[in-house]
């Protein structure tokens, strides 16, 4: 009798310990869990089996968060941070004098405001309006750094001055300030709400620069296709969605939704979540005006709404975690694992 209640005392104590060990593994971020999530070399690479889904269409850097892109043939992904040539994406964020963010969610023309880089001068223009040059080595050399906030993480950046502050204001009709993130350190200081739902999501997938989630986005020309369908009154241009890769040619629409692992060029990606989709979507890239009957988010709400956390946030394109750094081209052939 003795030695059963032994027994039973001991296999207590270690389904006991048991489940406290699965609760903690479940509680730790995705990139301290034993599972193999990213591809670490070429020879793993090689082992995997890929299929073509279709070819490389359109890369996009965004310098300024909610303003246009500069459509690029060449681009290169290193360290979650999408780039091409001495441009980064999403390396510049809008601010208000109090340092909170502001996008085109806000302002929408935001996205009239263009950008270009020569050597060290960031130029930006807007319609009807003299251009501005900003210098950065000099934005750098000023050191007056700040802090902000991408949704649930405080980044950092260093002001490029009153001109620039001056120069907004007259085409935004908003005081605001323009940040750089030029080369600091360490810009995430917090972790990713619910990761472990994604499970090839790590912490460390954050982008770099200032991007809401990962440093590169993926849609498909074929999506964006079929919602044009579904929103027959409206005219959809794909740099509505700000992809910095778009791709066409894959077999069925949403397809991109199930891929795992992607590989363009000699770079390689996951697939780590569905990006979720606002009011954003709704202004158009062309005017720089809001759809009024809020398309297409609200087709989007009839039928793209997939985490009952969010039943009004719908998903449309992906967020792309970095394996192996690489070059992309336009024209280059797309290949994917589901594995």
């Amino acid at each position: 009798m003795e030695s059963t209640k032994v027994y039973v005392t001991a296999s207590l104590v270690t389904l006991t310990a048991a489940v406290l060990a699965y609760w903690m593994y479940r509680k730790k971020p995705p990139q301290h869990r034993s599972v193999i999530q990213r591809i670490q070399s070429l020879d793993e690479v090689k082992d995997l089996k890929w299929e073509r889904v279709g070819r490389v269409s359109k890369l996009c850097v965004y310098m300024v968060k909610s303003c246009a892109p500069t459509l690029v043939e060449e681009a290169w992904v290193h360290e979650n941070t999408f780039g091409s040539g001495r441009m980064k994406d999403r390396c510049l964020i809008l601010v208000t004098e109090k340092g909170q963010m502001v996008t085109g969610r806000m302002i929408p023309r935001t996205v009239l405001v263009k950008t270009a880089l020569h050597d060290d001068t960031l130029t930006l223009s807007f319609p009807h309006t003299p251009d501005l040059h900003i210098n950065l080595p000099q934005v750098q050399a000023n050191h007056d750094k700040q802090k902000t906030r991408v949704w649930f993480a405080d980044v950092f950046g260093l002001d490029c001055g009153d001109e620039c502050a001056q120069w907004l204001e007259g085409v935004l009709g908003r005081k605001c300030r323009l940040l750089y993130n030029a080369s600091l350190p360490v810009t995430r200081t917090s972790d990713i709400p619910n990761a472990h739902k994604y499970p090839l999501l790590r912490n460390d997938d954050q982008s770099s620069q200032y991007a809401d989630l990962t440093g590169s986005m993926l849609m498909t020309s074929e999506s964006i296709a079929d919602l044009q369908t579904r929103v027959p009154h409206i005219s959809l241009d794909p740099l509505n969605f700000r992809p910095n890769i778009l791709v066409e040619g894959t077999p069925k629409p949403y397809d991109e939704d199930s891929w795992k692992y992607i590989r363009i060029g000699d770079a390689v990606f996951r697939n780590v979540k569905l990006c979720t989709r606002c009011i954003f979507t709704t202004i158009d890239c062309r005017s720089g005006k809001k759809d009024p009957n809020m398309e297409p988010l609200r087709t989007l709400r009839e039928y793209r709404c997939f985490d009952k956390d969010e039943p009004t946030t719908p998903m449309f394109g992906i967020n792309l975690g970095l394996d192996l750094p690489g070059t992309l081209r336009v024209g280059d052939d797309v290949y994917v694992t589901t594995m």
